[in-house]
This record gives structure tokens, sequence and C-alpha cells, in this order.
């Protein structure tokens, strides 16, 4: 017989969380923050999904089932908004645009809100989020896909059915790989062009600030 040990009791065991799956939801704001990095800046938007049978609280317990395992794990439902420079730049045009495209969105799905350039402000607001597939690289070297928030919309747009699911998006290395082999354009996974994507490439799930 097995002597019972101190702490079964309190000892909590989670059992995973399932697969996200691509599509439009619901999302409320749990937090923002400014990170600097070494060549931008970026607002760091925490969010969890609400209003969805399936999904509801997808973030919270992702997290609580990290968190028993690894005491340092962090909030992974984060959408990245980068900050323009304000430096005339093609670049920095895109940048704008996909600044204000994440604040219209938050304006048009909390009535009466104006956003007044203090990120603390956004907490508890809401947006709708399009998520699609992205691949990322492990630290044992293999290629897989993280379902991630891609595009921001209005909460209207996404009960509506209003958006597009994107098409993958590929590990830089894939996008390499296809442009030597010169494969035929009707063969290749399509990768929505982003002229933010150079930016994109300095983050990691480790920059995660929540």
């Amino acid at each position: 017989m097995i002597k019972k040990f101190n702490d079964y009791d309190s000892i909590q065991v989670f059992e995973g969380v399932p697969q996200l799956e691509p599509g439009g939801y619901e999302l409320k704001i749990i937090g923002a923050k400014v990170e600097q990095f070494n060549n931008c800046e970026i607002m760091k938007v925490a969010f969890d999904i609400v209003n969805n049978e399936q999904y509801a609280g997808f973030y919270k317990q992702r997290f609580e089932s990290a968190k028993a395992q690894n005491p340092d794990a962090k909030w992974s439902g984060v959408f990245d908004v980068f900050i323009p420079k304000d430096d005339g730049s093609e670049l920095d045009g895109y940048t704008k645009q996909a600044f204000k495209r994440f604040i219209t969105s938050v304006e048009h799905s909390n009535d009466g809100y104006t956003w007044n350039w203090n990120e603390s402000s956004l907490k508890g607001k809401t947006f709708g989020g399009v998520f699609g597939r992205e691949e990322f690289k492990t630290k044992e070297g293999n290629f897989k896909f993280a379902v991630k928030c891609r595009f921001p919309r209005s909460v209207d747009s996404i009960r509506s059915g209003d958006f597009a699911i994107p098409e993958d998006k590929l590990h830089k290395e894939h996008k390499q790989a296809q442009q030597l082999t010169g494969m035929p354009q009707q063969f290749i996974p399509q990768t929505n062009n982003n002229p933010l994507a150079e930016y994109e490439e300095i983050l990691g799930d480790d920059d995660m600030p929540f």
C-alpha cells in the first residue's frame, strides 16, 4: 500500500487546453503596455476570448495550465501594435495605417469610447480579432504552426461574419526557400504580403510581457 504524501489533495492538475481554430473571435483587453525594442516601439495588447461557447477564457486556461508547469509562464494572448516613428518613410506610412486600424476597431466596438493616447484606457475594452495560422521554429529546429490574432476588426464585423480567414503565414526560412527554388506561384502558399513583416521578425514568444 502506498503512503499518501503531503499536499496531494491541494495539487492542481491541468489536462491541457483545446487547440484554437482559425476564425473570428470577440476579444476583451486585459491590459496594454508599450515596450521598447532596438529599432521600434510596440504596444503589447493582452486579450482573452469572450462570448464564445467553446473558446471563452481560452488564454486564461492556457496561462493557468502553463503556470502549473512553469512559474515564469507568460500570458500568450497578445496582439502587437507597432507605434509609428513619424519619420515620413513609406514603412512608417504602413505602420500608421495599421495603428489606426487597431484603434478604430476598438472605438467601433465600444460605444462612447474615443482613443486618448493613453494605452491604459484600453483595459476592459473589446475588439474583434481575425485569427490565422502562423509558422514558427522550435528550439529543436522543427517547424510547427500556431493560431494567432493576425488582424483587428470591429466586434460587429466578427458577429456578422464580415471577415476572411488569412492564409498561412510561413516562417522566414520557408519564404526564402520558395524564392530560391523558383516554385510556380500557383503552388506557393500565400502569406498575405505584410510591409511590417520586417519588424515582426524581431519578436518571439519570450518577448511577451504579460
